[in-house]
């Protein structure tokens, strides 16, 4: 029982990052960040990374490898914003990063459906590894894609510092 609610959170939470992480991809890709919807994708993704770790007891599975990188990653992402404000290459490192942590993200929430079908039994045990493998790598040549596109649309060019001489210009 235990069990089965940790994993309602930790997909929950999952989906939650996903959706929220696409918010703000497409706002990097459109050269804007909001700082509301990058709180909640980076609280909600560390959080269901963290909930997903509990799931091995004896050694660690990939998908656990996956989850601790995303952590890693989403301290990577934080520094860049918060401790260097964006600044010079810090601006693109958070543009990347914010990608590769979506990107892990829905790395482990396929995995996890092909595991839910695989055990429904839509797809032969058979077929299941080769349409994961080929479905993983068009996820991470997708992301790959946006990561560049985020790192090219996003930059941190302060428009409006606050100087009374900005009311002049918008």
């Amino acid at each position: 029982m235990m069990s089965s609610i940790l994993t309602f959170i930790h997909d929950s939470l999952s989906l939650i990052a996903i959706g929220t992480g696409a918010r703000v991809l497409f706002g990097l890709l459109a050269g804007e960040l909001s700082d509301k919807w990058a709180v909640r994708f980076l609280e909600s993704s560390v959080l269901a990374s963290v909930t997903g770790l509990p799931f091995s007891t004896y050694h660690l599975l990939p998908m656990d490898k996956v989850s601790m990188l995303s952590i890693y990653v989403s301290g990577a992402v934080v520094l860049a914003w918060r401790k260097y404000h964006l600044a010079g290459v810090w601006c693109s490192i958070f543009a990347f990063a914010t990608t590769v942590v979506l990107c892990l993200n829905v790395l482990v929430t396929t995995t996890q459906v092909f595991r839910f079908i695989t055990t429904s039994q839509v797809l032969a045990s058979a077929q299941a590894g080769p349409v994961l493998l080929a479905t993983q790598f068009f996820v991470v040549a997708l992301f790959t894609v946006l990561g560049v596109l985020a790192v090219k649309k996003f930059h941190n060019d302060p428009v409006h510092s606050g100087l009374p001489g900005d009311l002049y210009h918008r």
